[in-house]
């Protein structure tokens, strides 16, 4: 086995199968192990975002979500169980992540998105992963992921769809490039339709991206906008371009 001073013998087995791919190698895994990540929400999505960069061994998370655990999440959020109904969201989540990789750290902030923390939470972030529900949070991550230039993966489902993409301020299209508007039926999140297996495959993918981005490992889906809706098993990768007159991107070169 490799030795490494930046690894005990247990991280070094806990990660050996994703060292051995061919492109990944320890480089790739010591660039997950300096890495700080955001998360805006940690239910359906951004749970399993979080979940899949606890095991590759992201070595800090910040978790930002508000409330208490209820009923309506357990179809859906990977980290809740019934014994948690009441309790708040972040103290379940950070007991479930820390179990999986007591080596990573945990960030927990009680709280959602909002114009008062969302410059703070983004500045603190090497990569932003948006897990949001509501088309308000998101946009507020993308000004300010574009505004301090830094990289932040969209995954997003609703109903049996499912939408991820990578934004690179500068180099990609942005949110507000691609939904100039929110949709009118993406509105109220106590009526959100969702399916459990649509917002695992979501955050599957989401997670997968920014793996590709800390690391530099395959190809991001970068100017592409991946769909998928499980009703009718359809997939397919679109390409999108940055909008010259977007109110948010279109100053940067």
């Amino acid at each position: 086995m490799v030795t490494t001073p930046d690894f005990s013998p247990l991280e070094l087995e806990r990660y050996s199968r994703q060292i051995r791919i061919e492109g990944f190698g320890i480089e790739a895994q010591r660039r997950l192990k300096g890495a700080t990540v955001m998360i805006s929400r940690v239910g359906g999505v951004g749970g399993t975002i979080a979940m899949n960069l606890a095991r590759a061994g992201v070595g800090r998370l910040i978790i930002v979500h508000g409330g208490k655990i209820v009923g309506e999440y357990l179809n859906r959020m990977q980290l809740a169980l019934p014994s948690d109904i009441g309790r708040p969201c972040t103290e379940v989540f950070v007991e479930r992540l820390e179990a999986m990789n007591p080596d990573m750290e945990v960030i927990a902030v009680p709280e959602n998105v909002s114009e008062e923390n969302v410059a703070d939470l983004v500045a603190k972030a090497d990569l932003i992963a948006d897990g949001a529900p509501l088309f308000e949070e998101r946009y507020l991550m993308n000004a300010e992921a574009v505004r301090q230039g830094k990289p932040l993966v969209m995954a997003a489902m609703y109903n049996t769809e499912g939408y991820v993409t990578t934004i690179v301020p500068g180099e990609t299209p942005c949110l507000a490039c691609i939904f100039p508007k929110k949709p009118d039926y993406w509105t109220n999140i106590k009526v959100f339709p969702a399916i459990g297996p649509s917002p695992v495959i979501v955050g599957s993918m989401g997670a997968m991206e920014a793996i590709k981005m800390i690391t530099g490992y395959g190809t991001p889906l970068k100017n592409k906008l991946w769909f998928f809706d499980l009703e009718t098993n359809m997939t397919k990768t679109i390409s999108i371009n940055r909008r010259p007159d977007c109110p948010v991107c279109s100053h940067i070169a």
